[in-house]
């Protein structure tokens, strides 16, 4: 009986130091991010093809599903002082490396009429609460903030 505790209890703290130290390293994972975000981006957008960029300004809410997938809803979108609403969905689940950089592709609506996909690169930060991402698209220099209000059970 002693020596089946003694085991147990080697084991437990054998899994507790495995999770710290994936912590320490940096170990990131599409299910680690999951949860809810506020959204802030900013920089410059094309508001149409061949148009010069302009001013751009984002502010909403986009939820992370453990599965890797994405949403987000009712997004108050400044462009070049125009306002719109923007709607998000991931098209297939968030790429997230180990080393806690990523990548993910939504499908998107502007006043409910789709739009092109959209494309950012992203870095996790300090225990996944904060997610720092770039479009990748042509044409656009919009870079984004996630800061999780709150996680997925």
């Amino acid at each position: 009986m002693f020596r089946r505790s003694i085991q147990v209890s080697v084991a437990l703290a054998s899994m507790l130091a495995f999770t710290i130290m994936a912590k320490a390293q940096g170990v990131c994972s599409a299910s680690g991010i999951a949860g809810t975000y506020v959204v802030k981006c900013s920089g410059y957008l094309t508001p149409g093809p061949n148009a010069p960029m302009v001013p751009a300004t984002l502010l909403g809410k986009a939820v992370g599903e453990r599965n890797g997938n994405w949403s987000g809803n009712g997004g108050t979108l400044s462009i070049g002082g125009t306002i719109v609403t923007q709607d998000v969905k991931s098209v297939g689940p968030a790429e997230v490396k180990p080393d806690c950089t990523g990548s993910i592709t939504y499908s998107q609506a502007i006043n409910g009429q789709s739009a092109p996909n959209i494309h950012f690169n992203f870095i996790v930060g300090k225990n996944s609460d904060v997610i720092d991402g770039i479009s990748t698209d042509p044409g656009s220099v919009f870079a984004c903030t996630l800061t999780r209000v709150s996680e997925r059970g």
